[in-house]
């Protein structure tokens, strides 16, 4: 199984998506990925119930 990382482009499609209400399903298939790819940056980059999709780059750099 082939496994990438997800682009800053597509984490900040994945921040708009939400916003606009979009189930996981929809957002997956907007973004050309697995559901459950989704399921895990959403789980690791969420804050207070608010995605925030800047998380990653930021803790890459320490």
């Amino acid at each position: 199984m082939k496994y990438q990382q997800l682009t800053e482009g597509k984490r900040y499609q994945i921040s708009a998506l939400l916003e606009q209400q979009m189930s996981v399903s929809d957002i997956a298939n907007a973004i050309k990925c697995h559901k459950a790819t989704v399921y895990r940056e959403l789980k690791r980059n969420r804050q207070a119930k608010h995605y925030c999709p800047k998380e990653p780059a930021n803790k890459s750099a320490t």
